[in-house]
């Protein structure tokens, strides 16, 4: 991927009181990282994320990533960086 079609790296301020505890209840559900593992071999992709979206932004809760692409729980990217 060259550098200009890469998304904006992520934001990793700090998360808004809800977000952070929306992060934090999707990552107390053990059955996540098994339903990503699951999605990410029946699709053939190499990353998978469960997102909370609003107009704004998508904050990443969890997030298999096989490619390095650097998301991590608690990231935040920006909607108009996404398409």
């Amino acid at each position: 991927m060259s550098e200009s079609s890469k998304p904006a790296f992520p934001s990793s301020l700090v998360l808004d009181p809800q977000l952070a505890a929306d992060v934090a209840a999707v990552g107390r559900i053990g059955a996540v990282k098994t339903v990503l593992r699951l999605l990410l071999q029946a699709t053939g992709l190499r990353l998978g994320v469960v997102t909370r979206v609003t107009a704004e932004s998508w904050t990443c809760c969890a997030v298999l990533d096989e490619v390095n692409f650097g998301l991590h729980p608690g990231d935040t990217l920006e909607v108009a960086t996404t398409y």
